[in-house]
């Protein structure tokens, strides 16, 4: 499926004061591919980011393969930069 989607890093700010930095995976065509479309729709409650490293007043806490945020918990997302080809 390579070239389905497309790899966006973001850094989120959640209700903790915590910062995540992760890979969001948003399709690369159609509908959804912009991610301000993809956090606000309805339909999704949770966000899934890939190789997320938690921190929070710069010292690092945890790192995970893979983790499930409830949209819910979350301040603000900001969209790092693009990353080229699918995956």
């Amino acid at each position: 499926m390579e070239g389905v989607f497309k790899k966006v890093p973001v850094e989120i700010q959640d209700i903790t004061g915590r910062t995540i930095e992760g890979v969001i995976n948003l399709p690369s065509s159609g509908y959804k591919t912009r991610l301000s479309d993809f956090v606000n729709d309805p339909s999704k409650l949770f966000i899934v980011l890939r190789d997320a490293i938690i921190t929070k007043n710069g010292v690092v806490e945890k790192e995970y393969r893979s983790i499930i945020i409830s949209k819910s918990a979350i301040v603000h997302i900001i969209e790092i930069e693009e990353i080229e080809g699918g995956g």
